[in-house]
């Protein structure tokens, strides 16, 4: 028995990405009555709420969710299907230039995953940055920008690859001489190590109370090996992700500080122009690295 598929799978994932009726309709080129009026067609069709919509806001019901993520799997798999077919009558080649945050994750999370496409795409070149430079800038200087934690709004898509854990830590040597640490608001009598995150939102696990700290870092760096060493030498206390700090947590070299007190993850996102040439270099290592992510994650 044939199952007919709905129409408006892909304005709906186009919303969904661009978190906007306005910006799908824009990439979509076509008219944003025309977007609602797809996705209202969708929903009747599926019988099913997919949207919450407000003026303000617009969110996936439980359905929506669901639907999205089993809906942006197959799409892949049917974008892969392609590029495969395509790449057996044709080498991908040429050069493709890629902006990313540093450190520890540039250079021994993504770095290896570029050497791995490199070596099994071999006429493949890649320009390689650890800049700051501003994702807004892509269309002129990079093909690809992975970036991580808050995006600004650009006319970029978005593909998450993946989400790292923070922690509030510090070394057990840190409490010999300082006060006892209940809540997030004791922080103000501590010493702290500050990175690139200027404020830290905590919100507790049960009651979902929510607290936001202005930093005042004794120690200022947005280098996160500095701000991982002076931890470890109980210079204070520091935010982390745990691609940083999971070994020493293990080991007990880090203590994890306020555990009912839970911090926001760090995504980690792909960014690239919606173009819809980009080129076929391009979209092989977007699926790649989307896929080799996927396995880390498993």
């Amino acid at each position: 028995m044939s199952t007919s598929f709905p129409e408006g799978i892909r304005e709906f994932l186009a919303v969904v990405e661009a978190h906007s009726f306005s910006k799908a309709a824009e990439q979509l080129n076509i008219s944003r009555a025309r977007v609602s009026q797809i996705i209202s067609r969708l929903e009747k069709d599926l019988g099913v709420q997919l949207l919450y919509r407000s003026t303000r806001s617009l969110s996936l019901s439980p359905a929506g969710e669901t639907f999205y993520q089993l809906a942006r799997q197959g799409v892949e798999q049917l974008e892969h299907a392609v590029l495969s077919a395509q790449n057996a009558h044709s080498s991908i080649g040429g050069q493709i230039r890629i902006n990313s945050v540093g450190g520890l994750f540039g250079e021994e999370i993504l770095a290896p995953i570029l050497i791995r496409f490199m070596n099994e795409n071999p006429k493949v070149e890649i320009e390689l940055s650890f800049s700051s430079t501003r994702e807004d800038l892509i269309e002129s200087q990079y093909d690809l920008v992975v970036r991580m934690g808050t995006l600004s709004n650009s006319n970029l898509i978005g593909r998450k690859l993946t989400s790292y854990t923070n922690y509030l830590v510090a070394s057990p040597t840190y409490f010999d001489s300082m006060p006892k640490l209940n809540s997030p608001k004791d922080l103000l009598d501590h010493t702290l190590i500050n990175g690139s995150v200027k404020r830290w939102s905590f919100t507790h696990i049960s009651s979902k109370e929510k607290y936001e700290l202005p930093v005042q870092g004794k120690l200022k760096c947005s280098n996160g090996h500095v701000v991982k060493l002076a931890t470890l030498e109980g210079t204070g206390i520091s935010r982390q992700p745990s691609y940083y700090v999971k070994q020493d947590i293990q080991s007990g070299r880090l203590i994890v500080l306020l555990p009912d007190w839970q911090l926001p993850n760090s995504d980690v996102t792909l960014l690239y122009p919606q173009s819809r040439n980009i080129s076929l270099r391009v979209k092989a290592l977007v699926h790649y690295l989307v896929e080799a992510f996927n396995i880390k994650a498993e």
